[in-house]
């Protein structure tokens, strides 16, 4: 298998740790995968406030606002404008779920 024969990035699907993997660089031993939780096992925590773009996975923390829109630390989700939207991918709020 060619990618054993290379360090392999982890990009785990629909999560939003996949782009933060790849920024990271952060490789996987292909022969000691991560451990995979199975459905009936996971559990459900509490919202954090926090929003998560389902395409990129970019993650809109209220405690730090985006900077790059001219967005406050502290602003909720809820109260960013309409035409808002994330600043990796471009996507409008409509895209993001809670976390």
């Amino acid at each position: 298998m060619a990618a054993k024969k290379a360090p392999t990035v982890y990009l785990s699907t629909h999560t939003p740790l996949g782009v933060e993997n790849l920024e990271a660089k952060r490789v996987i031993d292909l022969d000691n995968p991560p451990e995979t939780i199975p459905v009936g096992e996971i559990t459900f925590k509490t919202r954090t406030g926090k929003y998560v773009c389902s395409v990129c996975g970019y993650v809109y923390d209220p405690e730090v606002g985006d900077a790059s829109q001219g967005i406050a630390p502290g602003t909720p989700f809820e109260d960013l404008p309409d035409d808002w939207h994330c600043p990796r991918c471009k996507r409008p709020k409509s895209f993001f779920n809670a976390a």
